[in-house]
């Protein structure tokens, strides 16, 4: 069924109304006037509060042990483009937490505004506290139980254990 606002605009051939040939141009025309489209696509996207490099989540998880002893992986997730950075550790501490921020972020992406975690005790102690005040960094502790919270950090964690556990076979 060809929808009325494209009838009206074919010119009749044959003596069909209904026949010729519908032009990309006259269907683009029929979306971009369609009120139900522009209702759709209006709000997809949404401007982020913090520029690149302002706000990471970070989160730990545990992989099987590598040949060198480590299995706890620092996650680091950049709250505006969702860029991973990781790095490898054989135990979730706070002075790891600390060495990982420096060397994947503070090196390679600058010194963030807001790093948001877990309350972890690899997280939530004096060490963590003292670092992040000394670099003007404000430490934002997640709901615990509250997915959203820290969703996109959560979100690569899932899909980098998939990876991982898919490259492993």
């Amino acid at each position: 069924m060809m929808p009325q606002v494209i009838r009206a605009e074919m010119p009749p051939i044959s003596g069909h109304e209904t026949e010729g040939w519908i032009t990309m141009g006259s269907i683009s025309q029929v979306i971009h006037d369609c009120e139900t489209c522009a209702a759709i696509k209006q709000a997809k996207w949404v401007k982020s509060k913090y520029k690149y490099g302002e706000a990471w989540q970070i989160d730990f998880i545990t992989l099987p042990q590598t040949r060198q002893g480590k299995r706890y992986v620092l996650t680091m997730v950049e709250s505006t483009t969702g860029w991973l950075e990781t790095y490898l550790v054989h135990h979730a501490t706070a002075w790891n937490t600390i060495l990982g921020l420096e060397k994947q972020i503070l090196w390679r992406h600058g010194t963030p505004e807001r790093i948001e975690s877990n309350s972890g005790t690899h997280f939530k102690n004096s060490l963590i506290n003292t670092w992040a005040r000394e670099h003007g960094i404000e430490w934002v502790y997640h709901i615990p139980y509250h997915v959203p919270a820290a969703g996109k950090v959560e979100r690569c964690n899932g899909l980098l254990k998939a990876i991982l556990k898919e490259m492993r076979g």
